[in-house]
């Protein structure tokens, strides 16, 4: 691998993007930890957004090391050297919005009862499954 190559690594900027509020978020969460004597909820709080912002992060970091460099990820390049196929995509899906309507019905249950928080989850298992499975059949099978 070229000098060049191994100085050009890809997603840096995402990967700054989480590491930078997680960094933020340890910082906060010592110092809320000293100010309260340890107040249990804020500070475990604070130390699992920080868990979260750096499990993005090295996720990010180990995509980065499979991932070939982008235009994106050139600070001179342009637009147009980002063109050209994305991926492959439905044209249309209802998945989507049965998992709305179960994530809805879930919160409902926070409100009314645990009896439509579970209805909720079956709502939503359902969509789970069907969004996963809708390209082995139909259509746009693949």
């Amino acid at each position: 691998m070229a000098k060049k190559e191994r100085e050009q690594k890809a997603l840096v900027i995402e990967t700054v993007f989480f590491a930078t509020p997680g960094t933020f978020f340890v910082l906060v969460s010592i110092a809320y930890a000293f100010v309260t004597d340890a107040e249990p909820i804020g500070t475990m709080a604070l130390v699992g957004l920080a868990f979260m912002f750096f499990f993005v992060t090295g996720y990010l970091w180990l995509t980065s090391r499979r991932v070939d460099f982008r235009a994106s990820d050139n600070e001179e390049g342009e637009i147009a050297e980002s063109a050209g196929e994305v991926g492959e995509f439905n044209p249309h899906s209802w998945w989507p919005l049965v998992a709305g309507i179960a994530a809805t019905v879930v919160a409902g249950g926070f409100a009314v009862g645990w009896w439509l928080f579970g209805i909720g989850i079956v709502i939503g298992i359902i969509a789970v499954v069907g969004y996963a499975f809708e390209n082995n059949r139909g259509v746009y099978a693949h």
